[in-house]
């Protein structure tokens, strides 16, 4: 399991340098929309839809980093009131949840991406793309999350390991 979970860490870094790489994209790509319409030339008439696309794969591409980087937001209140070994039942009842509900939502967004591969459907904005490219980062994102809280959930590390004072007190 040590391996798969390593597996899934270098993969969760990967899609969140990649969500990186494309939030540096779509600053670029706003300051010469902008720069343009404000020099009086043709506007990129495709950046609104590849800024939508951009914001839909920068969302789901950095998902597990954030999952295993502790990075996602929790309230506390509940947990500090607890004794310790009902946080950790707490904890494990919220990774099971967190997993649960990620392969349900992966199912879903697979189930929709199949769909638009079988139909050969297009999302068609400015220009045209697969629909199942739409889908296949949710797939994606889902299912490497799923495995990051179940590492959680295995004992192999903690949600909950941090002080929330160091951290901003979230």
């Amino acid at each position: 399991m040590r391996q798969l979970f390593d597996a899934t860490g270098r993969l969760s870094w990967v899609m969140a340098t990649i969500a990186k790489l494309l939030i540096g994209s779509l600053v670029l790509l706003v300051v010469a929309d902008v720069a343009f319409r404000n020099l009086g030339l043709r506007p990129l008439a495709w950046a609104v839809n590849t800024s939508e696309f951009f914001l839909l794969y920068i969302t789901f591409m950095s998902m597990p980093w954030l999952v295993r980087q502790k990075g996602h937001v929790f309230v506390e209140f509940l947990r500090v009131a607890l004794p310790d070994s009902a946080k950790i039942w707490m904890a494990r009842l919220v990774y099971l949840a967190c997993i649960v509900l990620c392969l349900y939502l992966a199912g879903v967004a697979l189930q929709s991406l199949v769909t638009a591969i079988q139909r050969g459907t297009y999302e068609m904005r400015t220009f045209d793309i697969p629909k199942w490219v739409v889908f296949a980062p949710m797939v994606l994102a889902f299912t490497v999350s799923a495995l990051e809280w179940l590492r959680y959930l295995m004992g192999y590390d903690d949600f909950y390991d941090r002080d929330i004072l160091e951290v901003g007190g979230h």
